[in-house]
């Protein structure tokens, strides 16, 4: 009987300290999950962060820090190639109709309430078939967007038009047309609600003439600013901003 039990605890003995390495290693293993959990939170990108709504008026010579850049430009300035307006050539192969691709400014805010945001615009272009630039308010969730764009070809012709994503609202803008490939033209998008008006002012009228209306659904936390780009063609495209206005309600 003693040398049974004898045999029983030498067959103990290392079951025990099987236990414990396997232990020890599950530990270990946790350990190893653990910091590499912890690693790839820090490598995740911070969530969206928000300001609050300014307006600009372009002058000096550094930007707003609070300004945002989607796809900077190559060539931009602040009042040096034009005084008291933000200059830039917009990038190649920069549209947005579907998707966006353009170069964008903008700002990111979290509001239910009513706005409007305004600017007024120059551009020149050349031979390309096809650029673009305006004004957007864009969610940052969706990446849906509402728009009002110049959009300009290469016979020197340019026109209006006022678009949600992949969607004409009304294109062209009446009385928006321009021949001579160059265009200063004021832009202003109006929220109220779920509805969004578009207005536009040529340089000689004094009043903003209403374009139309659409509804747009804009998850929070929404983007609005300027955009601009070449979107088929490699020639030059210059896109002059005098100011950007915010007006809240």
């Amino acid at each position: 009987m003693k040398k049974s039990g004898l045999i029983i605890v030498q067959k103990k003995e290392p079951l025990l300290k099987g236990l414990a390495i396997r232990f020890l290693m599950i530990l270990l293993l946790v350990s190893i999950i653990s910091s590499t959990g912890c690693k790839k939170s820090e490598e995740d990108p911070p969530p969206p962060t928000t300001v609050l709504p300014f307006s600009d008026d372009f002058n000096g010579t550094t930007l707003n820090s609070d300004w945002k850049w989607a796809n900077e430009p190559t060539n931009w300035d602040l009042g040096t190639s034009r005084q008291g307006w933000l200059n830039f050539t917009g990038n190649l192969n920069a549209n947005i109709f579907c998707d966006d691709n353009t170069t964008r400014l903008y700002q990111q805010i979290t509001t239910d309430q009513d706005f409007e945001i305004a600017t007024k615009m120059y551009c020149e272009w050349g031979n390309n078939p096809s650029d673009v630039a305006g004004i957007i308010i864009k969610s940052a969730i969706s990446g849906d967007w509402v728009l009002l764009k110049l959009w300009m070809h290469g016979n020197g012709s340019g026109r209006l038009e006022f678009q949600t994503n992949c969607n004409d609202v009304i294109s062209p803008v009446p009385g928006s047309e321009s021949w001579d490939g160059n265009m200063e033209v004021s832009l202003m998008l109006h929220k109220s609600g779920s509805d969004y008006s578009a207005y536009f002012m040529n340089e000689e009228d004094e009043n903003w003439i209403l374009i139309g209306s659409t509804q747009f659904l804009d998850t929070q936390p929404v983007q609005f600013g300027i955009f601009g780009g070449v979107d088929s063609g490699d020639g030059n495209l210059l896109i002059q901003f005098d100011y950007f206005r915010y007006t809240g309600e």
